[in-house]
Order: structure tokens, then sequence, then C-alpha cells
């Protein structure tokens, strides 16, 4: 995240939100849908994920606890990532067309990116329902129970750790602005 904000005059990588523009952190979408790791095809799209030249391995991309032989994996979309971006770097939707918020406009401690909650939306499996590589930091979307007690999240600063659900649940309903409504220039984060 860092390493990509230094070489774009501190500019946040968009989140991939709604699949419209990009390329976004994790890819550049392939018709308005992330693309697909099994079709050799997709993997230009991949491969043009902002983040990807910083790291260019898959495995960095998946926790090791993202079991790829149940069905919520096999049937996910995106199926590229374990990790999921706040929303709050494109204000939600309402920066359009690539625009972000400068990496220093964020509180350090406000949350980045986390573990997602993989939900069924009518049939498909997805972290949100908009089966893109980011989310709201909503009970609706929400942090996965891949670790049974919490999950892992990383702050605008590069800091990592575990959150328990209990933290996160607190923090969505009741801090706006908060650590996970964070938008910068909003009143309520968001």
């Amino acid at each position: 995240m860092h390493m990509y904000g230094h070489g774009q005059q501190r500019f946040h990588a968009l989140a991939d939100w709604g699949n419209d523009y990009g390329p976004g952190w994790l890819y550049k979408p392939v018709a308005g849908r992330p693309p697909d790791p099994a079709r050799t095809n997709h993997w230009p799209n991949i491969e043009a994920g902002l983040y990807w030249p910083y790291l260019k391995h898959r495995n960095v991309y998946n926790c090791p606890l993202d079991r790829t032989n149940v069905v919520s994996w096999q049937k996910r979309v995106p199926k590229l990532s374990s990790y999921i971006m706040s929303g709050a770097v494109c204000a939600f939707g309402r920066y359009q067309n690539g625009k972000t918020y400068k990496l220093g406009a964020f509180n350090p401690s406000a949350y980045a990116m986390w573990e997602p909650e993989i939900q069924n939306f009518g049939g498909v499996w997805g972290s949100n329902g908009g089966f893109d590589a980011s989310q709201f930091p909503d009970r609706g979307e929400g942090i996965g129970h891949r670790h049974k007690k919490g999950a892992v999240i990383t702050g605008f600063s590069g800091h990592v750790h575990f959150i328990k659900f209990e933290d996160f649940d607190r923090e969505q309903k009741y801090n706006k602005p908060g650590l996970l409504w964070c938008v910068p220039d909003s009143k309520t984060g968001e």
C-alpha cells in the first residue's frame, strides 16, 4: 500500500469499487467483472493490479486458512484474494474514475483492508453483492469467520493486527467517524 503510494504522489490505490474502472489495487476488471484466475487469458488483468508490481506472487494475496476445496471458494467472485479494501479510499463510490484520497488524509490507525465474510448472494459467493475487491465496513459485509474469533485487519499506517468480532461490530456501529467509517472529508466518515 505504501510502496504504491510513494510512487503515486502519496495517493492511495483505487479500491476496485464496482468494477467499472481500473485497474485497482487487485485487478483490472474484465467486462465489468473481476478476472478469473482459472482463465489464462485473464492473467494480464490480474497482473495489471496496482499492487502486483510490488508483490508479484499470488500466494501473498491469500490467507493460508482460505480453503480452495469448499463451495464458498469454488463459486466465489472474486477468487483473487482473501482480503478486501475499504471503500473509504474512494468515499464509498462518491469518488469515481480512479480518484482516491492521499494516504496522509486518513487517520493512520484507521482500517484500510481486512479479511471479509464470504456470503451467498443469490447463488454466487462473495465478500459483497457487487462482487468487487472493496466493501463497506458494516455488518452486512463485515469481517470473516475464518479465524473463529476475529480477522486480520490492516491500518492505513501499514500496521496489521487481529481484530475480534465484537471490536469490529462496536467500531462499525458506534464510531462515525472512526477507524472503519473514515472518509476524510465526511463528518460521519461515510
